[in-house]
């Protein structure tokens, strides 16, 4: 992590808040800040269902609380760049209730959230989404799948860092060279993935994430990262989190 320069991290000895405003912006047009998040669960609800496995799916998104404020105050930010991360596994189960879940409608869905969440004035850069599962998920959900979804241990798939890694080279940037970088996520897996990326992240427990229990998994996490993992009420206080870090080096109690 970058340093700030004159004690910066405890805040501008002898300077008033728009003072530090101004000196913070000039600092942060040097640096990429990149932000990621996990989409259902995080983003928009997840009541157990695949979205866009339904004939009336555009009718089932619903954000979570905080997450237009949240969203848009990162977008207030100098040089942020805010990407949606979400592993769809729906697409590879072949029964006949997800025959509407293909590739195509994954992106269509994705691609919807994003223009939804843009008429409400909140922007995001982009989504990288990964349709492929391995042979956990297949025992665990005791369904077939398609072949061609198929894959070990494939690179996107949480907790692996492919899909952080594509946010940065859409940005052009090698991950490494990044000076900020944030995941955001209601499951154990995100949190995870933002550790094998070397982000801080931060997690938001969802319907989903307490019925599998992960609540457990991100606080023995925690202990492990006290510094790099952090756990948080929703959305919008995940965002003022990730703003006190960029602009002063320090999280809030």
């Amino acid at each position: 992590m970058p340093e700030w320069p004159n004690g910066m991290g405890l805040g501008p000895i002898g300077l008033v808040p728009t003072q530090v405003r101004i000196l913070s912006s000039a600092i942060l047009n040097k640096m990429t800040i990149l932000i990621c998040s996990d989409r259902d669960g995080t983003i928009n609800l997840d009541d157990n269902y695949y979205l866009g496995s339904q004939e009336n799916w555009q009718e089932l998104v619903q954000f979570l609380p905080g997450v237009i404020k949240g969203i848009k105050l990162l977008n207030q930010i100098i040089e942020t760049h805010f990407y949606i991360l979400t592993n769809q596994p729906g697409v590879a189960l072949a029964t006949p209730n997800m025959s509407l879940l293909t590739r195509g409608r994954m992106n269509e869905v994705n691609r919807y959230i994003i223009e939804q969440l843009r008429l409400q004035g909140a922007h995001v850069d982009g989504y990288f989404a990964c349709p492929f599962v391995d042979q956990a998920y297949i025992k665990r959900k005791e369904k077939p799948v398609y072949a061609e979804y198929f894959h070990p241990n494939h690179p996107d798939m949480k907790p692996n860092i492919g899909m952080i890694r594509k946010a940065a080279q859409d940005l052009k940037m090698k991950l490494e060279d990044i000076d900020f970088k944030f995941m955001i996520g209601d499951r154990a897996s995100d949190i995870e993935m933002g550790l094998n990326a070397s982000c801080i992240s931060i997690y938001i427990a969802s319907i989903k994430s307490k019925e599998l229990n992960d609540t457990s998994k991100i606080k023995k996490m925690k202990k492990q990262y006290q510094k790099r993992v952090f756990i948080v009420n929703d959305f919008y206080h995940a965002t003022k989190l990730i703003r006190n870090y960029v602009f002063f080096g320090s999280i809030p109690k």
